[in-house]
């Protein structure tokens, strides 16, 4: 809701909503940029599928609680709902309030025109320039008191555990201060409780709630997402009671947090360029005032605090749409260093830094050291390790990627180079047993259980994906696994089909990169659900290779990490972010796929090594993004949802192929993305390897 909105006559008011609010914590600054269209954000999170997709399982989720208050009005500008009040039925058209301030009249009224218990559902309250739109508001009479209770409830997805109090959950000890993790959900609260506290003295009690998915419950089928959207409005309002029953019988927790509301109300708040003693309530209060008192058009909210915070600012855009569009990072940047928009376009800053800390970015900026280029190795010296140990530190990491932004300065052809610690991974590879296995696991963890007596975020292991590579290192596409069939839980099939993949390999090496694949696994065969059907031989096979087994599995990210680093990595171990760069900078691998040769399950003579029209390597993962299904029927549809090109747009796709009604060609070419995806992970790994070799190679 930020922005300018009319209220009824020719004044305007820029509203201090919960999200600016959110927003500003992270930099006030930012006050300016999220009320103005002349600073356009950041689209790539917005762009993001598995961002997008964990925006729709909030969406779930907030659907799913609202169903379990059926007698709850939803307060839209499109929407007419009638509501029993006072023994008489009411229509409340609300679409004929397009505007803030009808919605605001018709839930006041709604709260306040009928003795019954009202639920509203996304109500709206304002007073003064606070405007907030809470989640579910459930007015009743209260018990104790036969008084006004109005309870102010925020939907979170976050998981919950009620195993646990919130006592040891939320607050640090002896309650001296809300834990971090919490902290954010109960300010978002805390913002609204503030607003409705204002907006409805007349109302005796306020109180907070937070309703989050419990891990501790299991799912009633009663209560699955699709009998609740099901349910229809209630003839008779149901009682406290009942609809606390109703909530006790669902995989939803509602806890009272008025104690941690209060607290995060009056005491201090961090945020880049805050002033000591500053509590959350003076800060929002003094926003409000900023907010309506800035000269629009100008960046008047405080001066700019850039600090490491910068590193993930939404507002940094590189590439700008129009003359009247500006860049909020390069305006803050520039207003704080002297530097022009031009400098701080054109080169990494600190904030760049691989690992760093925020004291670290801190002393960079106190001393007018704004780029990487500036930095010199005296302050990457680690005193506990040099360049002749056997790992690579996390300092010596970032001097690399120092090193490396001064190359590209200097040089007008930059040729990618690496580093290696020789020693370390030569032994570490010769503890290898031929033929090595490349082994890929692709996950969903939902917020809603697909199935009945599944609990909020149970694992889903849907499918996976196996290269080998023989002793002469040539690689080929083993096996793979998909099991996308909508009702049925995969996990168990899941582990049969692993077994037959790796479970038997005779002593060759598993390899995963991070440890998801072990813990995955870990947690599966300690399930007596997923294992029941299987043979005490493919436990004790698969069981082998857990981080504790006789034959782990080795991970490659991990060797990554300690022996290997190359430019345009970043710094990073992430696969994703070394496999362009290496492809750079092996001869090697330029050889073996710069032509069209690699066959796969999923790709035929496909060349993975490619160049742009400047002669620069293209990322597997975006000629991947290129593939489209080639269909006649549905190709656009098809083309739009089958582009799965990291792991999360995985994990979305899992949730379409569960979730949504779609023709056999959608579904094939889903799946067919898929399929790709996590094949060239696999063989993504093996690449890797492949590189190493011939990197050990041209040093002998």
């Amino acid at each position: 809701m930020a922005g300018i909105k009319t209220l009824g006559s020719n004044s305007k008011i820029r509203y201090l909503t919960k999200s600016l609010v959110r927003t500003a914590l992270t930099c006030p600054r930012k006050l300016v940029y999220a009320t103005n269209s002349a600073y356009p954000r950041n689209n790539d999170k917005e762009d993001d599928p598995f961002i997008r997709h964990l925006s729709e399982e909030g969406q779930r989720f907030g659907d799913y609680c609202k169903g379990l208050f059926p007698h709850g009005v939803e307060i839209t500008p499109n929407i007419s709902r009638s509501l029993e009040v006072d023994g008489k039925t009411s229509h409340d058209d609300v679409s004929k309030s397009l505007d803030v301030d009808g919605l605001i009249a018709s839930t006041r009224r709604l709260l306040l025109n009928s003795q019954q218990r009202v639920t509203l559902f996304e109500g709206a309250i304002s007073h003064d320039s606070y405007f907030v739109r809470p989640d579910i508001l459930d007015r009743s009479t209260s018990i104790s008191s036969n008084g006004t209770e109005l309870r102010v409830i925020e939907v979170k997805s976050k998981s919950w555990d009620s195993r646990y109090s919130i006592e040891s959950k939320m607050w640090n000890a002896n309650r001296t201060s809300i834990k971090a993790t919490y902290l954010p959900y109960i300010q978002d609260i805390a913002f609204q409780t503030f607003v409705v506290r204002l907006a409805y003295p007349e109302v005796e009690h306020v109180s907070s709630w937070l309703m989050m998915p419990d891990r501790a419950k299991k799912m009633n089928r009663k209560l699955m997402l699709d009998s609740v959207k099901e349910s229809t409005i209630k003839t008779s309002i149901p009682t406290l009671e009942e609809t606390q029953q109703t909530i006790d019988d669902s995989v939803a927790t509602l806890l009272n947090v008025d104690e941690l509301v209060d607290s995060a109300l009056t005491s201090s708040v961090s945020y880049p360029g805050n002033r000591m003693g500053e509590t959350f309530q003076d800060v929002i209060q003094s926003w409000v005032e900023l907010l309506n008192g800035q000269d629009f058009g100008l960046t008047s909210i405080s001066p700019p605090h850039v600090g490491s915070q910068c590193a993930s600012c939404e507002y940094r855009v590189k590439s700008i749409p129009s003359k009247n569009t500006f860049s909020g990072f390069d305006t803050c940047w520039e207003e704080a260093s002297g530097l022009t928009k031009d400098e701080i376009q054109k080169e990494p800053l600190v904030v760049d830094l691989y690992g760093y800390t925020k004291s670290v970015i801190k002393k960079f900026l106190n001393e007018d050291r704004y780029f990487l280029r500036d930095l010199s190795v005296g302050e990457f010296k680690d005193k506990k390790k040099n360049e002749s140990t056997k790992s690579i530190s996390s300092m010596q990491r970032q001097w690399y990627q120092v090193e490396t932004t001064q190359r590209k300065a200097n040089d007008s052809v930059h040729t990618p180079q690496y580093v290696i610690r020789s020693e370390s991974l030569r032994h570490e590879m010769q503890r290898w047993k031929y033929p090595l296995h490349f082994i890929d696991f692709e996950t969903s963890s939902p917020v809603l259980p697909y199935h009945e007596g599944m609990s909020p975020y149970d694992m889903f292991a849907f499918q996976f994906s196996h290269h080998i590579m023989t002793d002469s290192l040539e690689v080929y596409h083993a096996s793979e696994f998909l099991h996308a069939e909508r009702g049925a839980c995969p996990n168990e099939p899941f582990l049969h089909a692993l077994y037959d993949a790796i479970g038997a390999f005779g002593g060759g090496t598993v390899f995963q990169w991070s440890a998801h694949e072990n813990n995955v696994l870990s947690s599966m065969l300690k399930s007596t659900v997923y294992t029941s059907s299987l043979s005490s031989r493919e436990i004790e096979s698969l069981s082998v290779l857990l981080s504790e087994g006789s034959h782990p599995m080795v991970d490659l990210c991990k060797l990554a990490k300690d022996y290997y680093y190359v430019d345009g990595s970043g710094g990073s171990s992430s696969i994703k972010r070394l496999l362009l760069p290496t492809l750079n900078a092996s001869k090697r691998l330029q050889h073996i796929y710069g032509s069209s040769t690699y066959t796969g399950k999923n790709f035929g003579n496909f060349q993975w090594y490619q160049l742009d029209e400047c002669d620069n390597a293209i990322d597997p993962y975006e000629l991947l993004a290129r593939i489209k299904y080639n269909q006649h029927d549905d190709e656009a549809t098809i083309s739009e949802r089958s582009s799965v090109a990291h792991g999360g747009a995985a994990a979305a796709a899992y949730h379409e192929l569960q979730s949504y009604d779609m023709s056999e060609s959608e579904r094939k070419a889903l799946e067919s993305s898929l399929l790709r995806y996590c094949e060239l992970d696999t063989l993504s790994m093996a690449m890797i390897v492949q590189a190493w070799h011939g990197f050990l190679e041209d040093e002998q």
